[in-house]
């Protein structure tokens, strides 16, 4: 039932704040965000509710108008609460790409975010590689038997191919947040791959670790699915490195 202004229950749902409880760099409206957010995860407060004005939180919070708008404001970007004219603020239903697309919002991909990018993928892809073994289905074999199959032959095909083969492995899985985390990440680290793939030297290194990736979840083998799939991305990254030092190099014929 939604929350009302009327109702004995919304009188006490927040708190005044304790401000000499408050940790010393936190701002008043982080409190107000924390405090909202921490009754909608203990389901105190459900998608389709409806919050109390920006007047009563004040009021609730025994805080100035201020703080709680700019609270409000924040949560209502994240998507957690959505302003409906003329009815108020309702509690929404969360949605992981959208939020995970405001998490990066105005992210580039200068060397220094691609590297951390990596890390991030780094932790994904070895826990999907380790539950993949343990969750994979014959669907899911098939998807990634077919990107390793194709992966040989052209430098472009290779690259698509390999973009399927790591997605294929974050569904094995089986987690659905996961899976929406990774489609954003995947988009922002395109031009990583791009280069990680340049150089024909290096280019027999994934269809190698794939197929060896591929077997390892194929045959249940967490541990070794694990330990290839953290192997290969830190090759990527080792590789990517040796790449920003050659071209961040001074241009000899400056010189």
């Amino acid at each position: 039932m939604a929350v009302t202004a009327d109702s004995e229950k919304e009188k006490n749902l927040f708190p005044p704040v304790d401000r000499f409880k408050m940790a010393a760099p936190t701002r008043l409206y982080e409190s107000i965000i924390a405090d909202i957010s921490d009754r909608i995860s203990r389901g105190v407060l459900k998608p389709g509710d409806i919050l109390p004005s920006e007047r009563e939180l004040a009021e609730q919070f025994q805080l100035s108008r201020i703080p709680v708008r700019e609270g409000l404001k924040i949560l209502e970007f994240l998507g957690v609460i959505s302003y409906v004219p003329g009815k108020g603020m309702y509690v929404q239903p969360l949605e992981v790409p959208a939020l995970v697309s405001k998490i990066f919002f105005g992210l580039n991909t200068s060397s220094d975010n691609i590297r951390q990018l990596f890390e991030v993928r780094l932790l994904l892809e070895t826990y999907a590689a380790r539950y993949g073994a343990e969750r994979r289905t014959e669907e899911d074999l098939e998807e990634l038997r077919a990107a390793v199959e194709h992966m040989p032959g052209e430098e472009g095909a290779q690259i698509e191919e390999s973009l399927r083969f790591h997605m294929g492995v974050i569904k094995t899985a089986h987690n659905d947040i996961i899976t929406e985390f990774y489609k954003f990440l995947s988009t922002l680290l395109t031009e990583a791959r791009e280069r990680t793939h340049m150089e024909k030297r290096f280019a027999s290194q994934p269809l190698y670790y794939h197929t060896e990736i591929f077997h390892a979840i194929e045959e249940k083998d967490s541990q070794r699915a694990a330990d290839l799939m953290r192997d290969h991305l830190r090759m990527e990254m080792e590789y990517l490195d040796r790449e920003d030092a050659r071209t961040s190099l001074p241009d000899a014929a400056s010189n």
